[in-house]
């Protein structure tokens, strides 16, 4: 008898957010769960963990599966995930689904990518699941793309280097609307950013909020937000070695040498 995969799942907008429900529901019909994401709202935490205090989890129901909400940044739920909750090695690990899109620049900051990214650092295929929706009320069109993009890389049909994922980002129309999948890299420095004064309590105090302003105009889909906004599903695979080999070639170490006073 075939031993039942093994998935876990998590995201930044909180245990109890519909898009995290979504990838539960998507992935229940093939997989045991253990679910493990944080028990309040954690966009934005990148990559980030808890290093200086303790991290406070709860056990609580969750559609049958063990699940954990965690006082922590998705990476910790990742982390705590892998290295203390499941029983055995998972097949793979979920984030998502995202409230909004983790595209362009936006990667870097994005929770949902930094739990995928720590799974994929400890060798676990890892996909990252976001839609182009800040305020999505349907989740039901993705949930079969969910289900047969998962089966495909536990099944060895979609083939993933060791330590990396899939960045993948949904366009917030209908599925009847969604024209296809587009296989892009990431933009670097898509959209405009800026900050305006919120408010201001003293001459020493303000308050900032931060806006993201429009994107860069392109004819052709050559990046992730460009695919997205043109109602295409867009996949973008994401490497961890950070290491850059053609400069490490190029250094040479006697440029570093420092001359004694």
């Amino acid at each position: 008898m075939k031993k039942k995969y093994y998935v876990v799942i998590s995201n930044d907008d909180g245990i109890r957010s519909s898009g995290l429900k979504a990838v539960y529901e998507a992935i229940k019909p093939i997989a045991d769960i253990v679910v493990s994401a944080p028990d309040s709202q954690r966009s934005g935490a990148a990559h980030s963990i808890s290093c200086l205090n303790p991290i406070k989890v709860r056990q609580i129901p969750y559609g049958g599966s063990k699940a954990y909400a965690v006082a922590g940044t998705p990476a910790d739920c990742a982390k705590l995930a892998l290295l203390k909750f499941v029983k055995r090695k998972p097949d793979l690990l979920i984030s998502g689904i995202n409230h909004g899109p983790n595209i362009s620049q936006f990667i870097l900051y994005s929770g949902t990518v930094g739990a995928a990214a720590e799974a994929a650092i400890l060798g676990i295929p890892a996909l990252a699941f976001s839609i182009d929706n800040y305020e999505p009320e349907d989740f039901s069109f993705a949930i079969n793309y969910i289900r047969q993009i998962a089966l495909k890389v536990l099944e060895g049909r979609i083939k993933m280097k060791k330590y990396t994922m899939l960045n993948i980002n949904f366009p917030g129309k209908k599925s009847g609307k969604i024209k296809g999948v587009k296989i892009l890299p990431k933009g670097l420095h898509e959209y405009g950013e800026k900050y305006i004064k919120k408010a201001e309590r003293n001459k020493r105090t303000v308050y900032y909020w931060h806006i993201i302003g429009k994107k860069t105009k392109r004819k052709k889909h050559l990046t992730d937000s460009d695919g997205v906004e043109a109602g295409f599903i867009t996949v973008t695979p994401l490497d961890f070695d950070l290491n850059n080999n053609e400069a490490m070639a190029q250094l040479d170490p006697g440029s570093f040498a420092v001359l004694s006073s």
